[in-house]
């Protein structure tokens, strides 16, 4: 997690150490070029470079054919690439042939972010101090609205991370911005334990604070920014948004000097505040229950609260009038002992949530009106990496009767249940190949991303096998 304020020997990730030994000047590789270097490092602290046009290929329609599924990762071709957005159509039947894969964007300065309805793709770049969002239709592979937004005083070596947040039933984009500016001053050295030979570089500051900006899709135009004036904190933050306001969770920077062990200071906690669409002002804001925010999963309920998966076992729930938060353990996660994985909770059209942690082998569906009563819950076989990227190992199908998982660490594959009922249904395996994520298309395909070429294979709903096609893109999340 990016700390707000950070000494460290510019353009390396560690710091500088004194030692008496022989100096020599070195050119350490620049600190955004590193950043840009990996997926992981771009969503934590974005990049600023330069947005790619929206074009698609030969295999993109607007005809509203709705077999796409959208790619996100680390193209190969770079040392230092930023994060890639491809699409891909699956073929309509067995006997058509796969379109190629092709590039929407590049350099994003973001995780791309799906609309509520699986309908849009919200993406991000950044240009020096200029952010562009894209809104990209599930169903097109086209750019449906753009929008541009200048922040004024920011510096140009100032480090962007940008959070798009959707605002269901409106029109509405949240956008929050966490905005990291160094400041330089005095030298390190640091020795190298195996030479002595000692390098010297200059200490830089980083202080964090977050701005806040509101898209319309319908004009295509932001309003703001409004700058939150709360430096120094955490960069990362947690949001959530419903019809009128946006829920925002943000972490002072904890400053090192106001702990001791004979001076002890009360722990630092989260505030969560909620802001009234269109505004930089917050209707309330209150302490937060720990932890800080990482990033967990987070949506909106039907009731306009935001319920918070942390612990990758207990529910928070925030009142969206108070910012009051109740907690609770879901029973299927509350597991002592589980192979690390990915959790991932869906907000469904009528109302339920569906949560999945395939390192417990575990998918099931809670119903917020009932006290989160579990309604429905399948049991799977544990896919032999749960933790690795994409996190998708598990996902419901539009109409939410199937659930669809990666074939267990024996076997492989794609595996299809019943979500009612618990049985399989369905299954597609190859000799033991492993598969690393899945994606349901608009139309009910089935994608299937496999680490090795051809990476991308297509399904039917019932796992027919429908043809495949191939990507040089190190996916990192299937949309």
């Amino acid at each position: 997690m990016l700390s707000g304020r950070r000494v460290r020997a510019a353009g390396s990730s560690r710091s500088g150490r004194h030692a008496a030994d022989s100096d020599r000047q070195v050119a350490w590789p620049s600190r955004r070029a590193v950043i840009a270097g990996g997926i992981g490092a771009g969503v934590l602290l974005a990049v600023p470079v330069a947005a790619a046009e929206a074009k698609p290929g030969s295999g993109s329609t607007t005809s509203g054919d709705p077999w796409y599924a959208f790619l996100y990762g680390t193209p190969g071709s770079s040392p230092y690439p930023g994060g890639s957005f491809v699409a891909a159509k699956s073929p309509a039947s067995a006997s058509s042939a796969a379109s190629a894969p092709f590039q929407l964007a590049s350099q994003l300065a973001a995780t791309p972010v799906p609309s509520p309805d699986g309908t849009t793709v919200a993406l991000v770049t950044v240009a020096g101090t200029t952010v562009t969002l894209n809104l990209v239709g599930k169903t097109t592979a086209t750019t449906s609205k753009q929008g541009t937004l200048a922040l004024a005083g920011v510096p140009s070596d100032a480090s962007i991370l940008a959070t798009p947040v959707f605002a269901p039933g409106t029109t509405t984009v949240a956008l929050v911005l966490a905005i990291t500016v160094p400041t330089t001053g005095g030298t390190l050295r640091k020795t190298d334990p195996r030479s002595g030979t000692v390098t010297t570089g200059t200490a830089t500051t980083w202080k964090s604070h977050h701005v806040l900006a509101y898209f319309d899709s319908s004009t295509g135009t932001f309003t703001g920014p409004f700058d939150l004036a709360d430096e120094p904190a955490l960069a990362l933050t947690t949001a959530a948004a419903n019809g009128s306001s946006l829920l925002l969770w943000t972490t002072p920077e904890p400053q090192a000097a106001d702990y001791s062990k004979s001076s002890p200071k009360a722990t630092v906690l989260s505030t969560v505040s909620a802001y009234p669409l269109g505004s930089g002002q917050s209707s309330f804001a209150v302490p937060s229950l720990a932890p800080w925010p990482v990033g967990e999963p987070v949506v909106t309920l039907a009731s306009g609260d935001a319920a918070r998966l942390v612990y990758g076992r207990d529910l928070q729930v925030c009142s969206a009038q108070t910012g009051d938060i109740s907690s609770q353990t879901l029973a299927p996660l509350n597991v002592a002992r589980a192979k690390p994985s990915a959790i991932t909770m869906q907000a469904r059209p009528d109302g339920t949530l569906f949560i999945t942690k395939p390192g417990i082998g575990t998918a099931f569906i809670v119903d917020p009106s009932s006290s989160f009563a579990v309604t429905a819950q399948v049991s799977f076989p544990v896919p032999q990496a749960p933790a690795s990227a994409p996190w998708s190992k598990a996902v419901l199908s539009s109409a939410g009767d199937t659930l669809y998982v990666l074939g267990g660490a024996s076997s492989g594959g794609v595996s299809a249940y019943d979500m009612s009922s618990g049985a399989l249904n369905a299954s597609y395996t190859q000799g033991g190949l492993q598969y690393g994520g899945l994606s349901v298309l608009p139309n009910g395909n089935v994608l299937a991303v496999g680490p090795a070429h051809p990476r991308l294979t297509f399904f039917s709903p019932e796992l027919s096998l429908l043809g495949t096609a191939d990507t040089s893109l190190q996916i990192a999340a299937v949309f």
